[in-house]
């Protein structure tokens, strides 16, 4: 009876294992205001001469993220950079735009490019932002984001 409930018991730890970013290749997920997890059903990332867009989507919003140049590094983000990046449920949300009120609310945040896989042409990192809608407003913040070999296409512009 012992030997059965010892297999029980190991049965169960596997079986509430829980499935983690590896196990999803390729991914692109985050947290949407602390609370709601997101993951993107369908994603694309394009290069062309104006930089890199890296873009994901489900039924609930989009994430979509520019930088000028697809390396490994940190890009910033916030109203006064040259990378942003947006959010999109009912409300549009960007990183362009900055928060109303007495005290300066400035959009922030980070694209953090890990790996450039050439050879498999893939890419992977982590993101996090605050955005604002167009008239300052409503916020919302995107945190703990990760894509992870993402397939790269590249647009030749024509």
């Amino acid at each position: 009876m012992n030997k059965i409930q010892c297999l029980l018991v190991v049965l169960l730890v596997f079986n509430s294992c829980e499935n983690t970013i590896e196990d999803r290749i390729p991914a692109f997920q985050a947290n949407v205001n602390g609370i709601q997890f997101w993951e993107a059903s369908s994603f694309s990332v394009t290069i062309d001469a104006g930089g890199a867009i890296i873009t994901g989507g489900n039924l609930s919003g989009t994430i979509s993220m520019y930088m000028p140049l697809l390396e490994v590094g940190i890009n910033n983000l916030g109203s006064s950079e040259v990378a942003n990046a947006a959010y999109q449920d009912t409300t549009y949300y960007s990183t362009n735009n900055d928060g109303i009120a007495s005290i300066a609310y400035l959009s922030d945040g980070e694209i953090t490019i890990e790996e450039f896989n050439s050879e498999e042409n893939t890419i992977s990192g982590t993101f996090n932002f605050d955005a604002y809608n167009n008239t300052g407003e409503y916020t919302v913040n995107i945190s703990q984001g990760v894509f992870y070999r993402l397939p790269i296409s590249v647009d030749s512009g024509n």
